[in-house]
């Protein structure tokens, strides 16, 4: 079972700590923990090359497992890591016994600065372990809603790894990601809104499955969800299009218009989806409708044909506004991709034909007139960039000013900021490819 082998990573792990306590480094008992560690990092990598180890709400978790339940060898770990004010540490493929023994030389007493810690792995030469996170939020060089975001990627690259090689992925750790997206998207309800538009056309797939799982998660928030049950529309969203990964990656990714086989193909990705589903263990049943009915629409029209009659859940009309939001988004060899205020537009003219009405009504009040990403165009002839929206009295929408009365871009963005009753300032939007710029690159 791949939890064994996470399993037996951590505590082979773990002996080595508990070696270096009694004989040192060199000791011939030492050499040979790390040969035995180095094998279980080895297993692991058989089918990722990069494992991720670290700590989440006070729980560990190595490669694609939750250790949420006692586990001697998994808590004394974290208390060394905890010790290290570290929070997850990457191992890339080609990490050497010479790097995993000073890896441990350095964090076995826990005494050092998260920059000492920086700069004692840098010193050793250690190239195949990186510190990717500390507890300190200071020690950051990503927003908290920025490393969730990058989290989720790299749980949902590794679960669609697992189904392209046939094998059921583990559902724990993606549970464990999109209890992050939760959290974030109630503390912070646009941030990760704004990191969803930075797409990744090398990764499309998965890339936008953790797109729709952020802008799902912004509508049922938006529609007062509890956190259960946005815990389970956001593993919806993560999980919709799983089914993909068993159709012809050529017809996936063809750049223009399929053909009526190829369209019957692609068709068939939400009944392959439901079947993986239904096959990974401690999952909602709605996670598998989402899954389904992602492509029915409000009037019943879509696919698959053998579900139209079914009344459908509230959050599967939740993740279908937001895949479509993500795609109208995305620039594909066969589209132009849509400003977000114009995405929304496209989606309102289908309100109560293709989207639920009441759902998306909400939505789109929830994003504002000019939703985070979006240029706009200012009275007085400057441009600027929406970064944050506040629709609720005593905030402001605070933009980044790209462009200067003139047009001329300015060497470094200045910010404004604008009162609900300061919005007449903006007098037009402005499409982002018109002025040679991609907006994500200044969210």
């Amino acid at each position: 079972m791949q939890q064994a082998t996470e399993l037996e990573f951590i505590q082979q792990m773990m002996r080595a700590y508990q070696g270096l306590r009694l004989y040192p480094a060199q000791h011939p008992n030492i050499q040979r923990q790390i040969q035995e560690w180095l094998q279980s990092v080895q297993a692991l990598f058989s089918d990722q090359p990069r494992i991720l180890l670290g700590i989440h709400q006070q729980t560990l978790f190595c490669h694609n497992e939750l250790f949420s339940d006692p586990v001697p060898a998994a808590d004394a770990l974290m208390k060394i890591l905890e010790g290290c004010h570290l929070l997850t540490i990457a191992f890339s493929q080609g990490v050497s016994e010479r790097e995993l023994l000073d890896f441990l030389v350095i964090t076995a007493n826990g005494a050092r600065s998260p920059e000492e810690l920086r700069q004692a792995v840098a010193d050793a030469s250690i190239r195949n372990i990186e510190l990717v996170k500390f507890s300190k939020e200071d020690d950051q060089d990503e927003t908290p809603a920025s490393e969730v975001y990058q989290q989720a990627l790299r749980v949902t690259e590794s679960i669609f790894k697992d189904v392209r090689m046939g094998k059921i992925p583990s559902s724990s750790e993606a549970s464990h990601v999109v209890k992050g997206l939760v959290e974030t998207t109630l503390s912070d309800p646009h941030a990760l809104l704004a990191l969803s538009l930075i797409k990744d056309y090398d990764d499309y797939t998965f890339t936008h499955s953790v797109n729709v799982a952020v802008i799902a998660l912004a509508v049922g928030r938006a529609c007062g969800l509890g956190k259960e049950e946005l815990r389970v529309l956001g593993m919806g969203g993560l999980l919709h299009d799983l089914g993909k990964l068993k159709i012809d990656i050529d017809i996936i990714n063809k750049p223009g218009r399929l053909t009526s086989n190829e369209f019957e193909s692609i068709k068939q990705h939400p009944q392959l989806g439901a079947t993986i589903l239904r096959e990974m263990q401690q999952l909602p049943e709605a996670v598998i409708e989402i899954s389904l009915c992602h492509h029915l629409r409000y009037d019943h029209s879509g696919y698959p044909h053998t579900e139209k009659g079914k009344e459908l859940l509230p959050m599967t009309h939740m993740v279908t506004i937001a895949d479509a939001y993500d795609a109208m988004t995305t620039l594909r060899p066969y589209q132009r991709p849509f400003t977000p205020r114009r995405a929304l537009q496209h989606l309102q003219e289908q309100e109560g034909v293709l989207y639920h009405p009441g759902i998306l009504k909400t939505f789109i009040e929830d994003l504002g007139p000019y939703p985070v990403g979006s240029l706009i165009r200012l009275q007085d002839n400057r441009i600027a960039l929406v970064v944050k929206v506040g629709l609720q009295e005593g905030e402001v929408m605070r933009l980044k000013v790209l462009f200067d009365a003139e047009g001329r871009q300015l060497p470094t963005p200045e910010q404004l900021d604008l009162s609900m009753n300061e919005l007449w300032f903006i007098v037009a939007e402005v499409d982002p490819l018109a002025k040679g710029i991609q907006v994500t690159d200044f969210l």
